[in-house]
């Protein structure tokens, strides 16, 4: 890899972290957005799979046990069990990733979909063995259904804002 592709790397990596800060404080913050009964999406998830399926160079699997990890402690949940859910469903992505830089939107959309309610269904799962108090079902599910929503905002965010663009097949390679 040349300087300016290292540099690129490192640059977006520093980006990722503290973009994720900045959600992870916004969604602590007594803001109270969720009052009109319609749960808020993960833009934590959706920030990294996106990223992920643009330039997987720039989210490193060590990187998402940071700040998955750290999330889990500050929005008291089971430590490690998002995580691991996050950290699984990232490496599916980055091993289709080939395959999704020749098709269209619609099929990374569907990907992330598919990752996305399998993530909910098994965190689910996994609470409900282990005799957690969970949220009703409904609204586990409307979470996960606005999410997927999201995605293509997320998408567009970090292609017109952050200038993250998917790279193709060729430059995969060089990273």
């Amino acid at each position: 890899m040349s300087a300016v592709s290292t540099r690129h790397v490192w640059t977006y990596r520093m980006l990722f972290l503290v973009v994720a800060l900045f959600l992870m404080t916004m969604k602590l913050l007594p803001l109270n957005l969720a009052a009109s009964g319609v749960p808020g999406p993960d833009l934590l998830v959706l920030l990294t799979f996106a990223w992920l399926v643009r330039q997987p160079a720039v989210v490193p699997l060590g990187l998402v046990l940071i700040v998955f990890v750290l999330a889990d402690f500050l929005f008291l949940r089971p430590p490690g069990l998002w995580t691991l859910l996050v950290i699984l469903a990232c490496e599916s992505l980055r091993r289709r990733r080939l395959t999704m830089t020749e098709f269209p939107f619609l099929v990374e959309w569907g990907a992330v979909t598919g990752a996305v309610i399998g993530m909910v269904l098994l965190n689910r799962m996994a609470l409900w063995i282990l005799l957690v108090d969970v949220d009703p079902l409904g609204l586990t599910l409307a979470q996960g259904i606005v999410t997927i929503l999201v995605y293509p905002a997320v998408v567009a965010v970090s292609k017109y804002v952050f200038g993250l663009r998917k790279l193709g097949p060729a430059e995969l390679e060089a990273f």
